[in-house]
Order: structure tokens, then sequence, then C-alpha cells
């Protein structure tokens, strides 16, 4: 029985692994600007930071600390999991078909190790890599995957695909996701790739009289220096009676946001499965260790 489970998670750790690397957001280029975060100087982040203690600058240093570290853990996680993950799985048969008895406390051993550092390593990327997911602005992130984009940004939208809207009280146009000390708040963040207003819609494109064309904007920028601007710098042609909310006027016309996001969850929850798994791993590897070779 033990030598089963010790196979069972062992091929299990491979096989999710596989899956994982086939999904990874790093490891398939879906996140363009990934390579700057492997080369990101962050020694000099921190002396930015040493020299002007502001919240920008701790921001920035924390931002590069954090995509250096799932940059690497991403390769090194993923990859030690499925080395050593094969490595169990030829021992394990190997004891499964009774043809490596003298090393089986070796194999145990071996189990017990690969479990242990697997999970902490795996679990370690998961962490790094569901905050950048749920925390992290879009910076970087390329315009080839949508046009909604700022700087190499992607604005921030609502399900109707508004950036902002009429105030009446103001006698403006009110940014919608605008926080003030919060510079990324007007931006979006990589969890919110899968949602339909970032993605291709039918109508978007070929409604040539609706609201998304007609209260349609080019500039990308309105929403940048304040929570208000005044109607005449969206446009003069613009009438806040027909438009109580504005668009942009260049909207996706791909999927392509919605893979990312999908490929990303999906490397999310594989991984918490190989985790799960190097438990497994882990403490068959121990009985093993421990086994009196009966086989029981």
């Amino acid at each position: 029985m033990k030598k089963t489970l010790f196979l069972v998670f062992s091929g299990a750790i491979v096989i999710f692994t596989i899956i994982s690397i086939c999904c990874a957001p790093i490891i398939n280029g879906d996140i363009i600007d990934a390579d700057s975060w492997k080369n990101e100087n962050c020694k000099l982040k921190e002396d930015e930071y040493k020299l002007n203690k502001n919240d920008a600058n701790k921001k920035l240093k924390n931002l590069c600390h954090r995509r250096k570290a799932m940059y690497g853990l991403e390769y090194s996680s993923l990859i030690l999991d499925v080395v050593l993950g094969f490595v169990c799985t030829i021992l394990g048969l190997l004891h499964y078909f009774d043809v490596a008895k003298p090393f089986e406390k070796v194999t145990g051993i071996i189990g017990l190790a690969t479990g242990i550092v697997g999970f902490v390593m795996t679990l370690v990327y998961i962490c790094y890599s569901g905050y950048i997911f749920t925390k992290d602005s879009t910076k970087g992130f390329d315009s080839t995957y949508s046009s909604y984009t700022s700087g190499g940004y992607l604005l921030k939208l609502n399900k109707d695909g508004a950036f902002a809207e009429w105030d009446n009280g103001q006698s403006k146009y009110k940014c919608l996701f605008y926080k003030s000390g919060k510079a990324d708040s007007i931006y979006a963040k990589y969890n919110d790739l899968g949602k339909r207003q970032y993605n291709y819609e039918k109508k978007r494109h070929y409604d040539i009289d609706s609201k998304y064309n007609n209260c349609a904007i080019s500039s990308y920028t309105l929403c940048d220096s304040g929570e208000y601007f005044s109607e005449n710098l969206a446009s003069l042609t613009l009438n806040h009676n027909n438009c109580p909310s504005l668009y942009l006027s260049s909207a996706s016309s791909t999927f392509k946001n919605k893979y990312v996001f999908d490929r990303w969850v999906t490397t999310i929850i594989f991984s918490c499965f190989i985790t799960a798994c190097c438990i497994g791993l882990a403490i068959f590897g121990f009985l093993l260790f421990k086994s009196d070779g009966s086989g029981l």
C-alpha cells in the first residue's frame, strides 16, 4: 500500500507539473514584459527608496522584488517538481514491481526530501503568483493583448465598458475607479483580464450607432491626474445629456486577455494540487523509510 501510494503521489506531481508548465504565464510568454521583470535592478529601487522614503518608491521597490521572485520561482519550482517527481516515479515503479527492495529506505528518504522541498518551493511560488495576479496592476502588459492601454497599462472599466460618468453635482465627468493616493487604481489588475469588457464583444465592433461609438473618446490619460475632468477635455463634441458614461474608442478584437487569465488561474490551481501531492509523497516517503520491508 505504501509503495502504491508513493507511486501515485509522485506520478501525480509529474502530471500536474507538466500541466502547470504548459500554462505558466511567464514560461509561456503570456506576460510580454516578463523579461524586464528578470532584468530589473531592484537594488536601484532600494537606493531610490533610501534617498526618498515615500510610498511611491516603496511600492516600486516591493513590486520589483515580487516580480523577480515570481519569475525565478516559476522556473525553479516547476522544473524542480517535474524532475524530482519523475525520479520518484521511476523509483516508485521499481518498488511497485519489487525489483528495488535493497534501496527501499533510500527511496523513502528521496521521497521525503522531494515532498518537503517541492511543497515549500511550490507554495512560495503560489503566494507570489497569487498576490501579483490579484493585487498588482497590469503595468507593462503589452498592448497587443488589448487596445485598452495607457502607457503599457490596461485601463480599468466597469462591466459595461465605461471608465467615466457624468456627475451632475460637479458638472464634470468622474473617473469611476480613481482613488486619491493610489496611482494604480485606474488600471486593471491581472485578475480582471477574464472579464468580458477586456475581450472581444460583437456589439462594440458592429453596432455603429451604439453608445460605445457615440460616447467614445481616444484619450487614455484623462484620469491620470485626478478624479474629475471637464467635459471639453473629453471632447468638444460630447454632450453629457446624450453621454452619461464615457467609453474608449478602441476595443479588444480578440479573447487574448481571457486566454491569459485562464492559463494563469489554471497554473495556480494545479500548483495547489502539486503542494497537496508533495505532502502525500513526503508522508509515504517517510513511511517507506520506516518500513520493515513487508510492503504493507
